[in-house]
């Protein structure tokens, strides 16, 4: 048991859990996705185990579960350049490879049309 289904085992929504325990609902998420481990005043953790209508033991193994559980996922979104792109852009003319142009005024006005 994980602790979202600790959390929907006793009927509660995120935002109720959230608001009795007197944290953001993004802790809550973060809890039940294993990206954080609950951490509570001893009141707080007495709140939360009447909350959840659970033993200390349940509660500590489901945020366990939790955890393991966001470890054994496949990583987010896959690298967006690969480290062998297939095609690849030729590589950049080297200085002395520039072409030579002449800087006289006959070569402008032939390349004009006069």
């Amino acid at each position: 048991m994980d602790m979202q289904v600790l959390r929907e085992r006793a009927g509660l929504s995120r935002a109720e859990v959230a608001f009795r325990l007197a944290i953001s609902e993004t802790s809550v998420r973060n809890w039940e996705a294993g990206r954080t481990e609950p951490t509570m005043t001893p009141k707080k953790f007495l709140d939360a185990l009447r909350l959840f209508k659970c033993t200390p033991e349940e509660l500590a193994a489901a945020s366990e579960k939790s955890i393991n559980q966001r470890h054994k996922r496949k990583p987010g979104r896959p690298r967006r350049f690969p480290e062998n792109p297939v095609n690849q852009a030729p590589p950049i003319n080297q200085v002395g490879q520039v072409n030579q142009v002449s800087d006289s005024p006959s070569f402008h006005f032939k390349e004009a049309g006069y």
